[in-house]
């Protein structure tokens, strides 16, 4: 009779995972809700809306080197809730513009375009935070976790913005959005990040 021993994941790890969904599905709703909102509440033609995905795409073409670099020279942690704190404010921006009736196509891409700036610091520093985390015999397991959850977001967030968007109006969604980026600025505050050489 053989028995196994289960190891567990560090729980600093565990606040990195939790915050990777978080950011992830913020990211998500917020790309798949910027054209409906441009479509059905701006207005915008085919034209407009390809210019609205260039803008919220276009950061991940700029910034992933520079991003890296940054990366390497400052503590990941704080990068990461650095970045997600713009995609926060940049959706709480879009989300006070909807409200008071003052979006506008621009707004919207410039917002869609800060956000995206801080998509990709984030996206690029979390990977390299992992085997700082986890020991080496559990890398593959905390992989697996922060891939799952990356899943989970691209599969569920764009079906819940336009849910949300359809059912109670561009506002709701991109509140929803902030609240889990902030939600995931929160997570990264109580992760302590081993120092480096």
């Amino acid at each position: 009779m053989t028995s196994t021993t289960t190891e567990r994941l560090p729980a600093s790890f565990n606040r990195l995972a939790w915050s990777n969904l978080a950011a992830q599905s913020a990211e998500q709703i917020g790309l798949a809700a910027a054209p409906i909102v441009a479509v059905l509440a701006l207005g915008a033609g085919a034209g407009q809306t390809g210019l609205l995905q260039t803008a919220q795409t276009l950061p991940f073409l700029l910034f992933a080197i520079p991003a890296g670099l940054l990366a390497d020279r400052r503590t990941r942690r704080s990068l990461m809730a650095s970045a997600e704190a713009l995609r926060a404010l940049s959706l709480l921006a879009i989300l006070g513009l909807a409200t008071t009736g003052g979006l506008s196509l621009p707004l919207l891409a410039l917002l869609g375009f800060a956000g995206a700036c801080g998509t990709v610091a984030y996206n690029v520093a979390a990977p390299s935070l992992v085997p700082a985390l986890v020991p080496s015999t559990m890398l593959a397991a905390a992989n697996g976790r922060i891939e799952l959850a990356r899943t989970i977001a691209f599969a569920a967030g764009p079906a819940l913005a336009g849910a949300l968007v359809g059912w109670t109006g561009a506002g709701p969604a991109f509140g929803f959005a902030a609240l889990l980026s902030a939600g995931a600025v929160a997570l990264l505050a109580g992760l302590r990040e081993p120092p480096r050489p």
